[in-house]
């Protein structure tokens, strides 16, 4: 059960990175002007409808599925920043000259330690997206969570999200469903 909800926690990560705006921005292509930081920001977040999302790490697979709308969108990047801000010393994201984005960071997750995460997104925020990333933690209170940690997610857009899921919904295995804007708000009132 602990290593499903840390496959969970790395996925929001990951998910909430991608509606947070640039870093630092390359060069334009050339032909092409650049884009402003609101632009950026909008040509980062997903389709809305029904994204199934497979997260491999340390020979695990999971597959989970999460229905997304504009609002909750914007929500899952401002409640990623928001409950990620003060524990961080260190959040980068790039985005490269082929349209892929690298990012980096280090956060103190309290009692479980420190995370140190580098990685990469690649493809497009309509269809289908990866994610790859290693982290590497120290410190934690559970020998099993310290080491370095590998993760793949593939994301692809199914469609429209059903009628029995709201948006922010989240389906992992064997049927369970939270929803994850809500935990978000949840964990924002209890700070």
């Amino acid at each position: 059960m602990r290593r499903a909800c840390a496959v969970v926690v790395l996925s929001v990560l990951a998910l909430a990175a991608c509606g947070k705006k640039e870093e630092a921005k390359g060069p334009a292509a050339p032909g092409e002007r650049a884009k402003s930081s609101a632009s950026a920001d909008a040509s980062m977040r997903r389709k809305p409808g029904l994204w199934r999302q497979t997260v491999t790490t340390a020979g695990m697979t999971q597959t989970m599925r999460l229905c997304t709308d504009a609002a909750t969108e914007a929500k899952l990047s401002l409640w990623g920043g928001q409950a990620t801000k003060d524990m961080c010393s260190k959040q980068e994201m790039k985005r490269g000259l082929t349209g892929d984005i690298t990012f980096n960071s280090v956060c103190n997750m309290g009692s479980g330690g420190t995370i140190t995460t580098t990685g990469a997104m690649k493809g497009d925020f309509g269809s289908k997206y990866v994610v790859t990333a290693k982290s590497v933690t120290a410190g934690a209170s559970a020998p099993q969570m310290n080491g370095e940690h590998d993760m793949t997610m593939e994301a692809v857009w199914e469609g429209p999200c059903p009628p029995d899921f709201r948006p922010g919904d989240m389906e992992v295995a064997k049927g369970v469903k939270f929803n994850i804007v809500e935990m978000g708000a949840a964990s924002a009132a209890g700070q």
